[in-house]
């Protein structure tokens, strides 16, 4: 795959959106000029092209039996979820999580608390189990803001322990980071935008449940035919579909444990660059094991040093985050760290 973007900046900032590359690029041009010439004729196979999408969603997660649904992003999939979950839930989430987590399950008007986002996120959880009874636990794998990675092995140890309680992973910062079986994570429903690590484009998205999961958290009248429905009314656009699934066959071939293999190298080497120089919060230097996003301690006065040297990251919370893609290198850390 080859990133024009790159070719004139470093760019640490996948965790706000993925690059195009030339390959999607062609393929996005000639789907276009279908539409062009053939009009109305364009879509008659329409739905073979979304068939092969949940077919590639479902094989890069392992999940061949799982009931995938396409949505345009996380956010629309997710408050489709919450209207098929029963009123009664109480929901427990992590303080500070994804706005489009916290925000749709308040105004759904749920019975809801929160545990605390610290460097024992695991033990949070299990307290807050303990001690509120939650029917319903909606989480990020990876938070946004300073990249804390959610232990998934304890997860399915939580799971087992506790099966009754409906698991709701949002997987946006982490799916396509990481090899991840969704079949075997004990998770019942998982949901995710396209385009960041996935590099599928704006406008795509989608909703799984696992096939083990547990209807009696959903209201009673659910029936699972009409699902489509919910999720997915009226005209899916092909071109925003085509495109996660063009990406997600590209990633399989590439190699997703390729993928994770360069991942972890840059994100010890950079984890240990910014320890040496102090630039991360003590929560995250206690953890250990930490995801490839990275907040780290600086102003507007150096966020704008790096963009004037090309170096492209996002302001987050009181730092600046910097995430690391497969397209990175050791050395663009290193230029990194010279400028801060």
């Amino acid at each position: 795959m080859n990133f024009p973007a790159l070719e004139n900046k470093i760019y640490f900032d996948t965790a706000r959106s993925g690059l195009m590359y030339d390959e999607l690029l062609k393929w996005r041009k000639d789907h276009e000029h279908l539409f062009l010439f053939q009009g109305s004729q364009f879509r008659i196979n329409h739905d073979e092209l979304f068939d092969k999408t949940r077919f590639e969603i479902n094989s890069f997660f392992n999940s061949p039996n799982s009931r995938t649904y396409l949505t345009q992003n996380f956010s629309v999939g997710f408050n489709c979820l919450l209207k098929i979950i029963k009123k009664s839930s109480k929901v427990m989430m992590i303080s500070g999580d994804y706005p489009s987590i916290t925000k749709q399950i308040i105004s759904s008007g749920f019975d809801h608390f929160f545990i605390d986002n610290s460097w024992d996120l695991e033990n949070q959880i299990i307290n807050g189990i303990n001690e509120n009874n939650p029917t319903v636990f909606v989480f990020s794998i990876v938070q946004y803001i300073d990249g804390l990675l959610i232990d998934l092995d304890l997860i399915k140890k939580i799971k087992e322990k506790f099966p009754n309680i409906l698991f709701i992973a949002d997987g946006t910062q982490y799916f396509g980071t990481k090899f991840f079986d969704f079949s075997k994570s004990k998770i019942d429903v998982i949901a995710s935008s396209g385009y960041k690590w996935m590099l599928g484009g704006y406008g795509n998205g989608f909703v799984s449940f696992n096939k083990s999961i547990s209807l009696k958290h959903f209201n009673a009248n659910l029936n699972v035919d009409d699902l489509f429905d919910l999720f997915e009314p009226g005209h899916l656009d092909t071109l925003s579909f085509g495109s996660l699934c063009f990406s997600l066959n590209n990633l399989s071939k590439y190699g997703i444990k390729k993928i994770e293999n360069k991942i972890n190298i840059l994100s010890t080497y950079g984890r240990n660059r910014f320890e040496e120089k102090n630039l991360l919060s003590d929560k995250i230097e206690k953890r250990e094991k930490h995801s490839n996003i990275f907040n780290i301690k600086a102003d507007d006065i150096i966020h704008n040093k790096l963009l004037k040297h090309k170096i492209i990251c996002s302001k987050r919370g009181d730092g600046l985050r910097l995430s690391f893609n497969f397209y990175n290198t050791t050395d663009e850390i290193d230029f990194l760290i010279s400028k801060l």
